[in-house]
């Protein structure tokens, strides 16, 4: 059995890095190891988030058994809120919810979404750059710094372990390298029996039924998304009803890494043509355009989310 600590303390303004490591590795092989080994491996992750909601703790644990992931995360306050994985399925229990279950493949809840990304596909988009080694304690680590080509996106922070591949640290940056998010492993364990031993009592569960998503719909709306930053695509488009003669109609928006939604409903009159507001990575951008109201919402600056809302064209218009 193999235990990390690592010190609470190790902020992303302090880090300490020695002189750049040799490259033996690319930033992205280095960040494709990541991947690999957060998917394969056996172990144990003690963990804390910071986020403008505040600090919160969490368990997770992951093995492949019987050929498929299994894994569970343990929100470690009075809520106990847990999710556990069982092949495609992942289910949520919360006390005084009903539980339910989607399909995925992962657990995406206080995970970084960088863990698990597609880095082939985002390096059209993204830089990846080898900063090189640090030391926790004495245990080393590999720093990778993530950063937007256009500069329309945040960037990101990585320190994963030098031995496992498994990630240590994640820092959320905004453009002017401010910290917005912070993933940080307290304690691991990694190949250690007791880990998939704990992991038997999810394969043997009964999981809450999964809900069914509807099929995306293929709506054609009278309005068009003209200012996308590069590597964005449609994922889904829906309309629905929220008063007896109101719809809003919405575009989500991905590019592997972030998502964002463009939203387009009959104005309301506000004594603001516009309105912006931002919470740790998220933005919430509204304009009026004639007798159209869009907002934009997602993991975006708000100077793109301003531009994606202006980019909003509608037929003859």
């Amino acid at each position: 059995m193999k235990r990390i600590w690592l010190s609470v303390a190790f902020l992303t303004g302090s880090l300490l890095l020695a002189a750049p490591a040799s490259a033996q590795q690319s930033a992205e092989a280095l960040l494709q190891n990541m991947g690999n080994a957060s998917r394969t491996l056996s172990y144990e992750l003690s963990f804390i988030t910071i986020s403008p909601k505040g600090i919160t703790p969490v368990r997770y644990r992951y093995a492949v058994m019987d050929g498929q992931p299994v894994a569970q995360i343990m929100q470690m306050d009075s809520s106990r809120r847990e999710i556990v994985q069982r092949g495609q399925e992942i289910s949520y229990y919360e006390p005084g919810l009903d539980s339910f279950s989607l399909s995925g493949n992962h657990i995406v809840d206080y995970l970084p979404s960088i863990i698990f990304a597609d880095f082939s596909a985002l390096k059209a988009y993204y830089n990846f750059i080898d900063v090189g080694r640090i030391h926790i304690g004495d245990h080393p680590g590999r720093v990778v710094r993530i950063t937007s080509k256009d500069n329309s996106r945040y960037n990101y922070i990585v320190v994963a372990d030098e031995e496992t591949g498994l990630p240590l640290q994640v820092d959320l940056l905004d453009q002017n390298n401010v910290s917005l998010e912070q993933f940080r492993v307290v304690s691991a364990s990694v190949n250690n029996s007791s880990v998939t031993e704990a992991l038997k009592a999810v394969q043997s569960v009964t999981m809450p039924p999964v809900l069914a998503i509807p099929q995306p719909e293929k709506i054609k709306f009278d309005w068009d998304v003209m200012r996308l930053p590069n590597g964005f695509k449609e994922m889904t488009r829906n309309r629905r009803q929220v008063g007896e003669q109101e719809w809003v109609e919405t575009v989500m928006f991905s590019d592997g890494l972030f998502s964002f939604s463009v939203n387009v409903a009959k104005a309301v009159k506000t004594p603001e043509n516009q309105q912006t507001m931002r919470q740790g990575s998220r933005t919430l951008y509204t304009i009026r355009k004639g007798d159209n109201e869009i907002t934009v919402f997602g993991e975006l600056p708000p100077a793109t989310a301003r531009q994606i809302a202006d980019g909003v064209t509608f037929s003859g218009g």
